[in-house]
């Protein structure tokens, strides 16, 4: 494990593997990403411990698809009096899975209320959009806080307020949305980089499009994020060929980057 001072971050993204059954336009997970073991995940969960953050977010690639226990590491934050979250792409979330994980919240993906426009982004599944929109259903349903993220591109610039009502929508209906991050497309990764010239926008266009929700006034918490990489509260960690990486080592010596594909 890197000697690294994160004592300043909140929050650790664990990136359990690289793989994922979507092939999403935007995906910015690197292919060199490779599996962690459990022993793996334990030290990065002490080491999260130590520095005093508060809140694990199990990731890949896709977490449902960990060839390990994903409930028994989440059952060892707990141990640890650390905030649960998953980030899912949501197809392997089903009742039985959710009541199995007991993770406190999870992070799931919303990129158009148009279910074309959707499932086009999030390539991999014909009708993930209707996946999603179970998924949450179910998590309203039984009171679980869930997170949703959008990755704001070319494609749905212009449909961010239609998101704003579906989700507006779900909290009157008594859903407990945590808060909505808004990812600005980044090219790189397996999806980006192939794709930049499809769905790149400025950072001009971002801030102004996504201002327009933060002056809304919404009732839940909603998180600009024009670049993880530079995240003040946020930090990555992940595996290449078996050994462990963290995000602010490897971006402060300016090395290839990383972030987290929901």
């Amino acid at each position: 494990m890197p000697d690294i001072d994160i004592q300043h971050r909140r929050v650790g993204v664990i990136m359990l593997h690289g793989s994922c059954s979507m092939s999403c336009l935007f995906c910015i997970t690197e292919n060199s990403i490779t599996e962690m073991s459990p022993e793996q995940v334990k030290t990065i969960l002490k080491l999260m411990k130590e520095q005093e953050m508060e809140s694990v977010v199990f990731g890949g690639g896709e977490p449902l698809q960990w060839n390990h226990s994903l409930s028994d590491s989440i059952k060892l934050a707990k141990s640890m009096r650390l905030h649960t979250q998953v980030g899912t792409n949501g197809v392997g979330l089903n009742p039985d899975v959710i009541q199995n994980l007991n993770a406190d919240r999870y992070v799931l993906p919303m990129d158009s209320i148009n279910p074309q426009i959707h499932n086009y982004l999030r390539g991999g599944f014909r009708k993930h959009y209707d996946i999603i929109k179970k998924r949450l259903r179910y998590l309203t349903e039984i009171g679980v806080p869930f997170t949703i993220s959008t990755v704001v591109c070319r494609i749905n610039l212009d449909m961010l307020n239609e998101i704003t009502a579906f989700l507006l929508h779900l909290w009157e209906k008594g859903a407990r949305i945590h808060a909505w991050h808004l990812y600005r497309f980044l090219p790189m990764g397996r999806g980006g980089l192939k794709n930049a010239s499809m769905l790149h926008i400025t950072k001009d266009e971002y801030f102004e499009k996504t201002e327009e929700i933060k002056q809304r006034g919404m009732p839940f918490l909603v998180y600009r994020r024009p670049n993880m990489q530079l995240s003040k509260e946020v930090d990555f960690f992940w595996a290449e060929a078996g050994e462990v990486k963290v995000g602010s080592q490897v971006w402060e010596k300016k090395n290839s980057t990383y972030c987290l594909c929901e």
